[in-house]
């Protein structure tokens, strides 16, 4: 007899706390903070929509644009604009972009930046300098391990008017080392170090914190690259199109 009892009062007690919860959500939905039309907009759906910062008023208060918006809303579905297919391409779209820049954020936050004194001392050895490199261009993988490069050219140009990456890539590198492939849209391209130290008269790069700032993006940007490229690698890709990719 006692477990029948006991079995009633867990029933009891699940009775109270669904009743309850089941009371808080009615208090919630009974709390309209506006009424449009048919639409009913509660005070924390309301909260919800403030903290999100996605309004802005245009000469008139948040609550203006909550009701501008909604009236925008209703007047689309009213056209039938929610079941045209451009509106279905146009939420995809805005879908997977969203997904896509969801992704990359997280990624780049999770990536440690490798940067060393030697790295700091190095940029700033550079800095206001020519530099000697030669840029060899590939057409494949197979080309790079056969060291047949499609061409090459022996190039001096001052640090400063490089691009962040080859920047970054010649500062890894000693004088006769070659830099990791790079891939292009038509290749890959391996730069050569050849000469690093052609002083000239260009005021160099002194400003530390910049420089590891600079080291940090860059750093992040070859991770990056590399865990992209592990993913095109493990991945099942067939390109059964006769279309050129450009």
């Amino acid at each position: 007899m006692k477990y029948i009892y006991y079995i009633m009062g867990i029933v009891i007690v699940l009775t109270i706390g669904v009743a309850l919860k089941l009371s808080q959500l009615k208090v919630e939905i009974s709390e309209p903070a506006i009424v449009i039309n048919d639409r009913i907009i509660s005070e924390n759906e309301l909260d919800e929509r403030m903290k999100s910062g996605s309004y802005h008023s245009h000469g008139g208060g948040f609550l203006e644009s909550v009701i501008t918006r909604e009236l925008l809303i209703q007047e689309a579905v009213r056209q039938g604009i929610n079941k045209e297919e451009a509106f279905r391409k146009s939420v995809e779209n805005f879908y997977e972009q969203s997904l896509v820049k969801i992704l990359i954020d997280r990624k780049f936050q999770s990536l440690i930046p490798k940067i060393t004194d030697d790295m700091v001392e190095k940029y700033t050895g550079l800095s206001g300098k020519t530099i000697q490199f030669t840029k060899f261009v590939y057409r494949n993988k197979e080309d790079i391990q056969k060291g047949s490069p499609q061409s090459s050219v022996e190039i001096k140009n001052n640090f400063e008017n490089m691009s962040d990456s080859l920047k970054y890539s010649l500062l890894l590198l000693k004088p006769g080392e070659r830099s990791a492939p790079e891939r292009t849209e038509t290749g890959f391209v391996v730069y050569r170090l050849d000469n690093a130290a052609i002083s000239t008269d260009a005021k160099p790069e002194t400003d530390i914190p910049q420089i590891k700032e600079f080291l940090s993006n860059q750093s992040k940007k070859i991770q990056f690259d590399s865990w992209l490229e592990q993913l095109k690698t493990s991945a099942d890709i067939q390109i059964l199109t006769q279309q050129k990719l450009q």
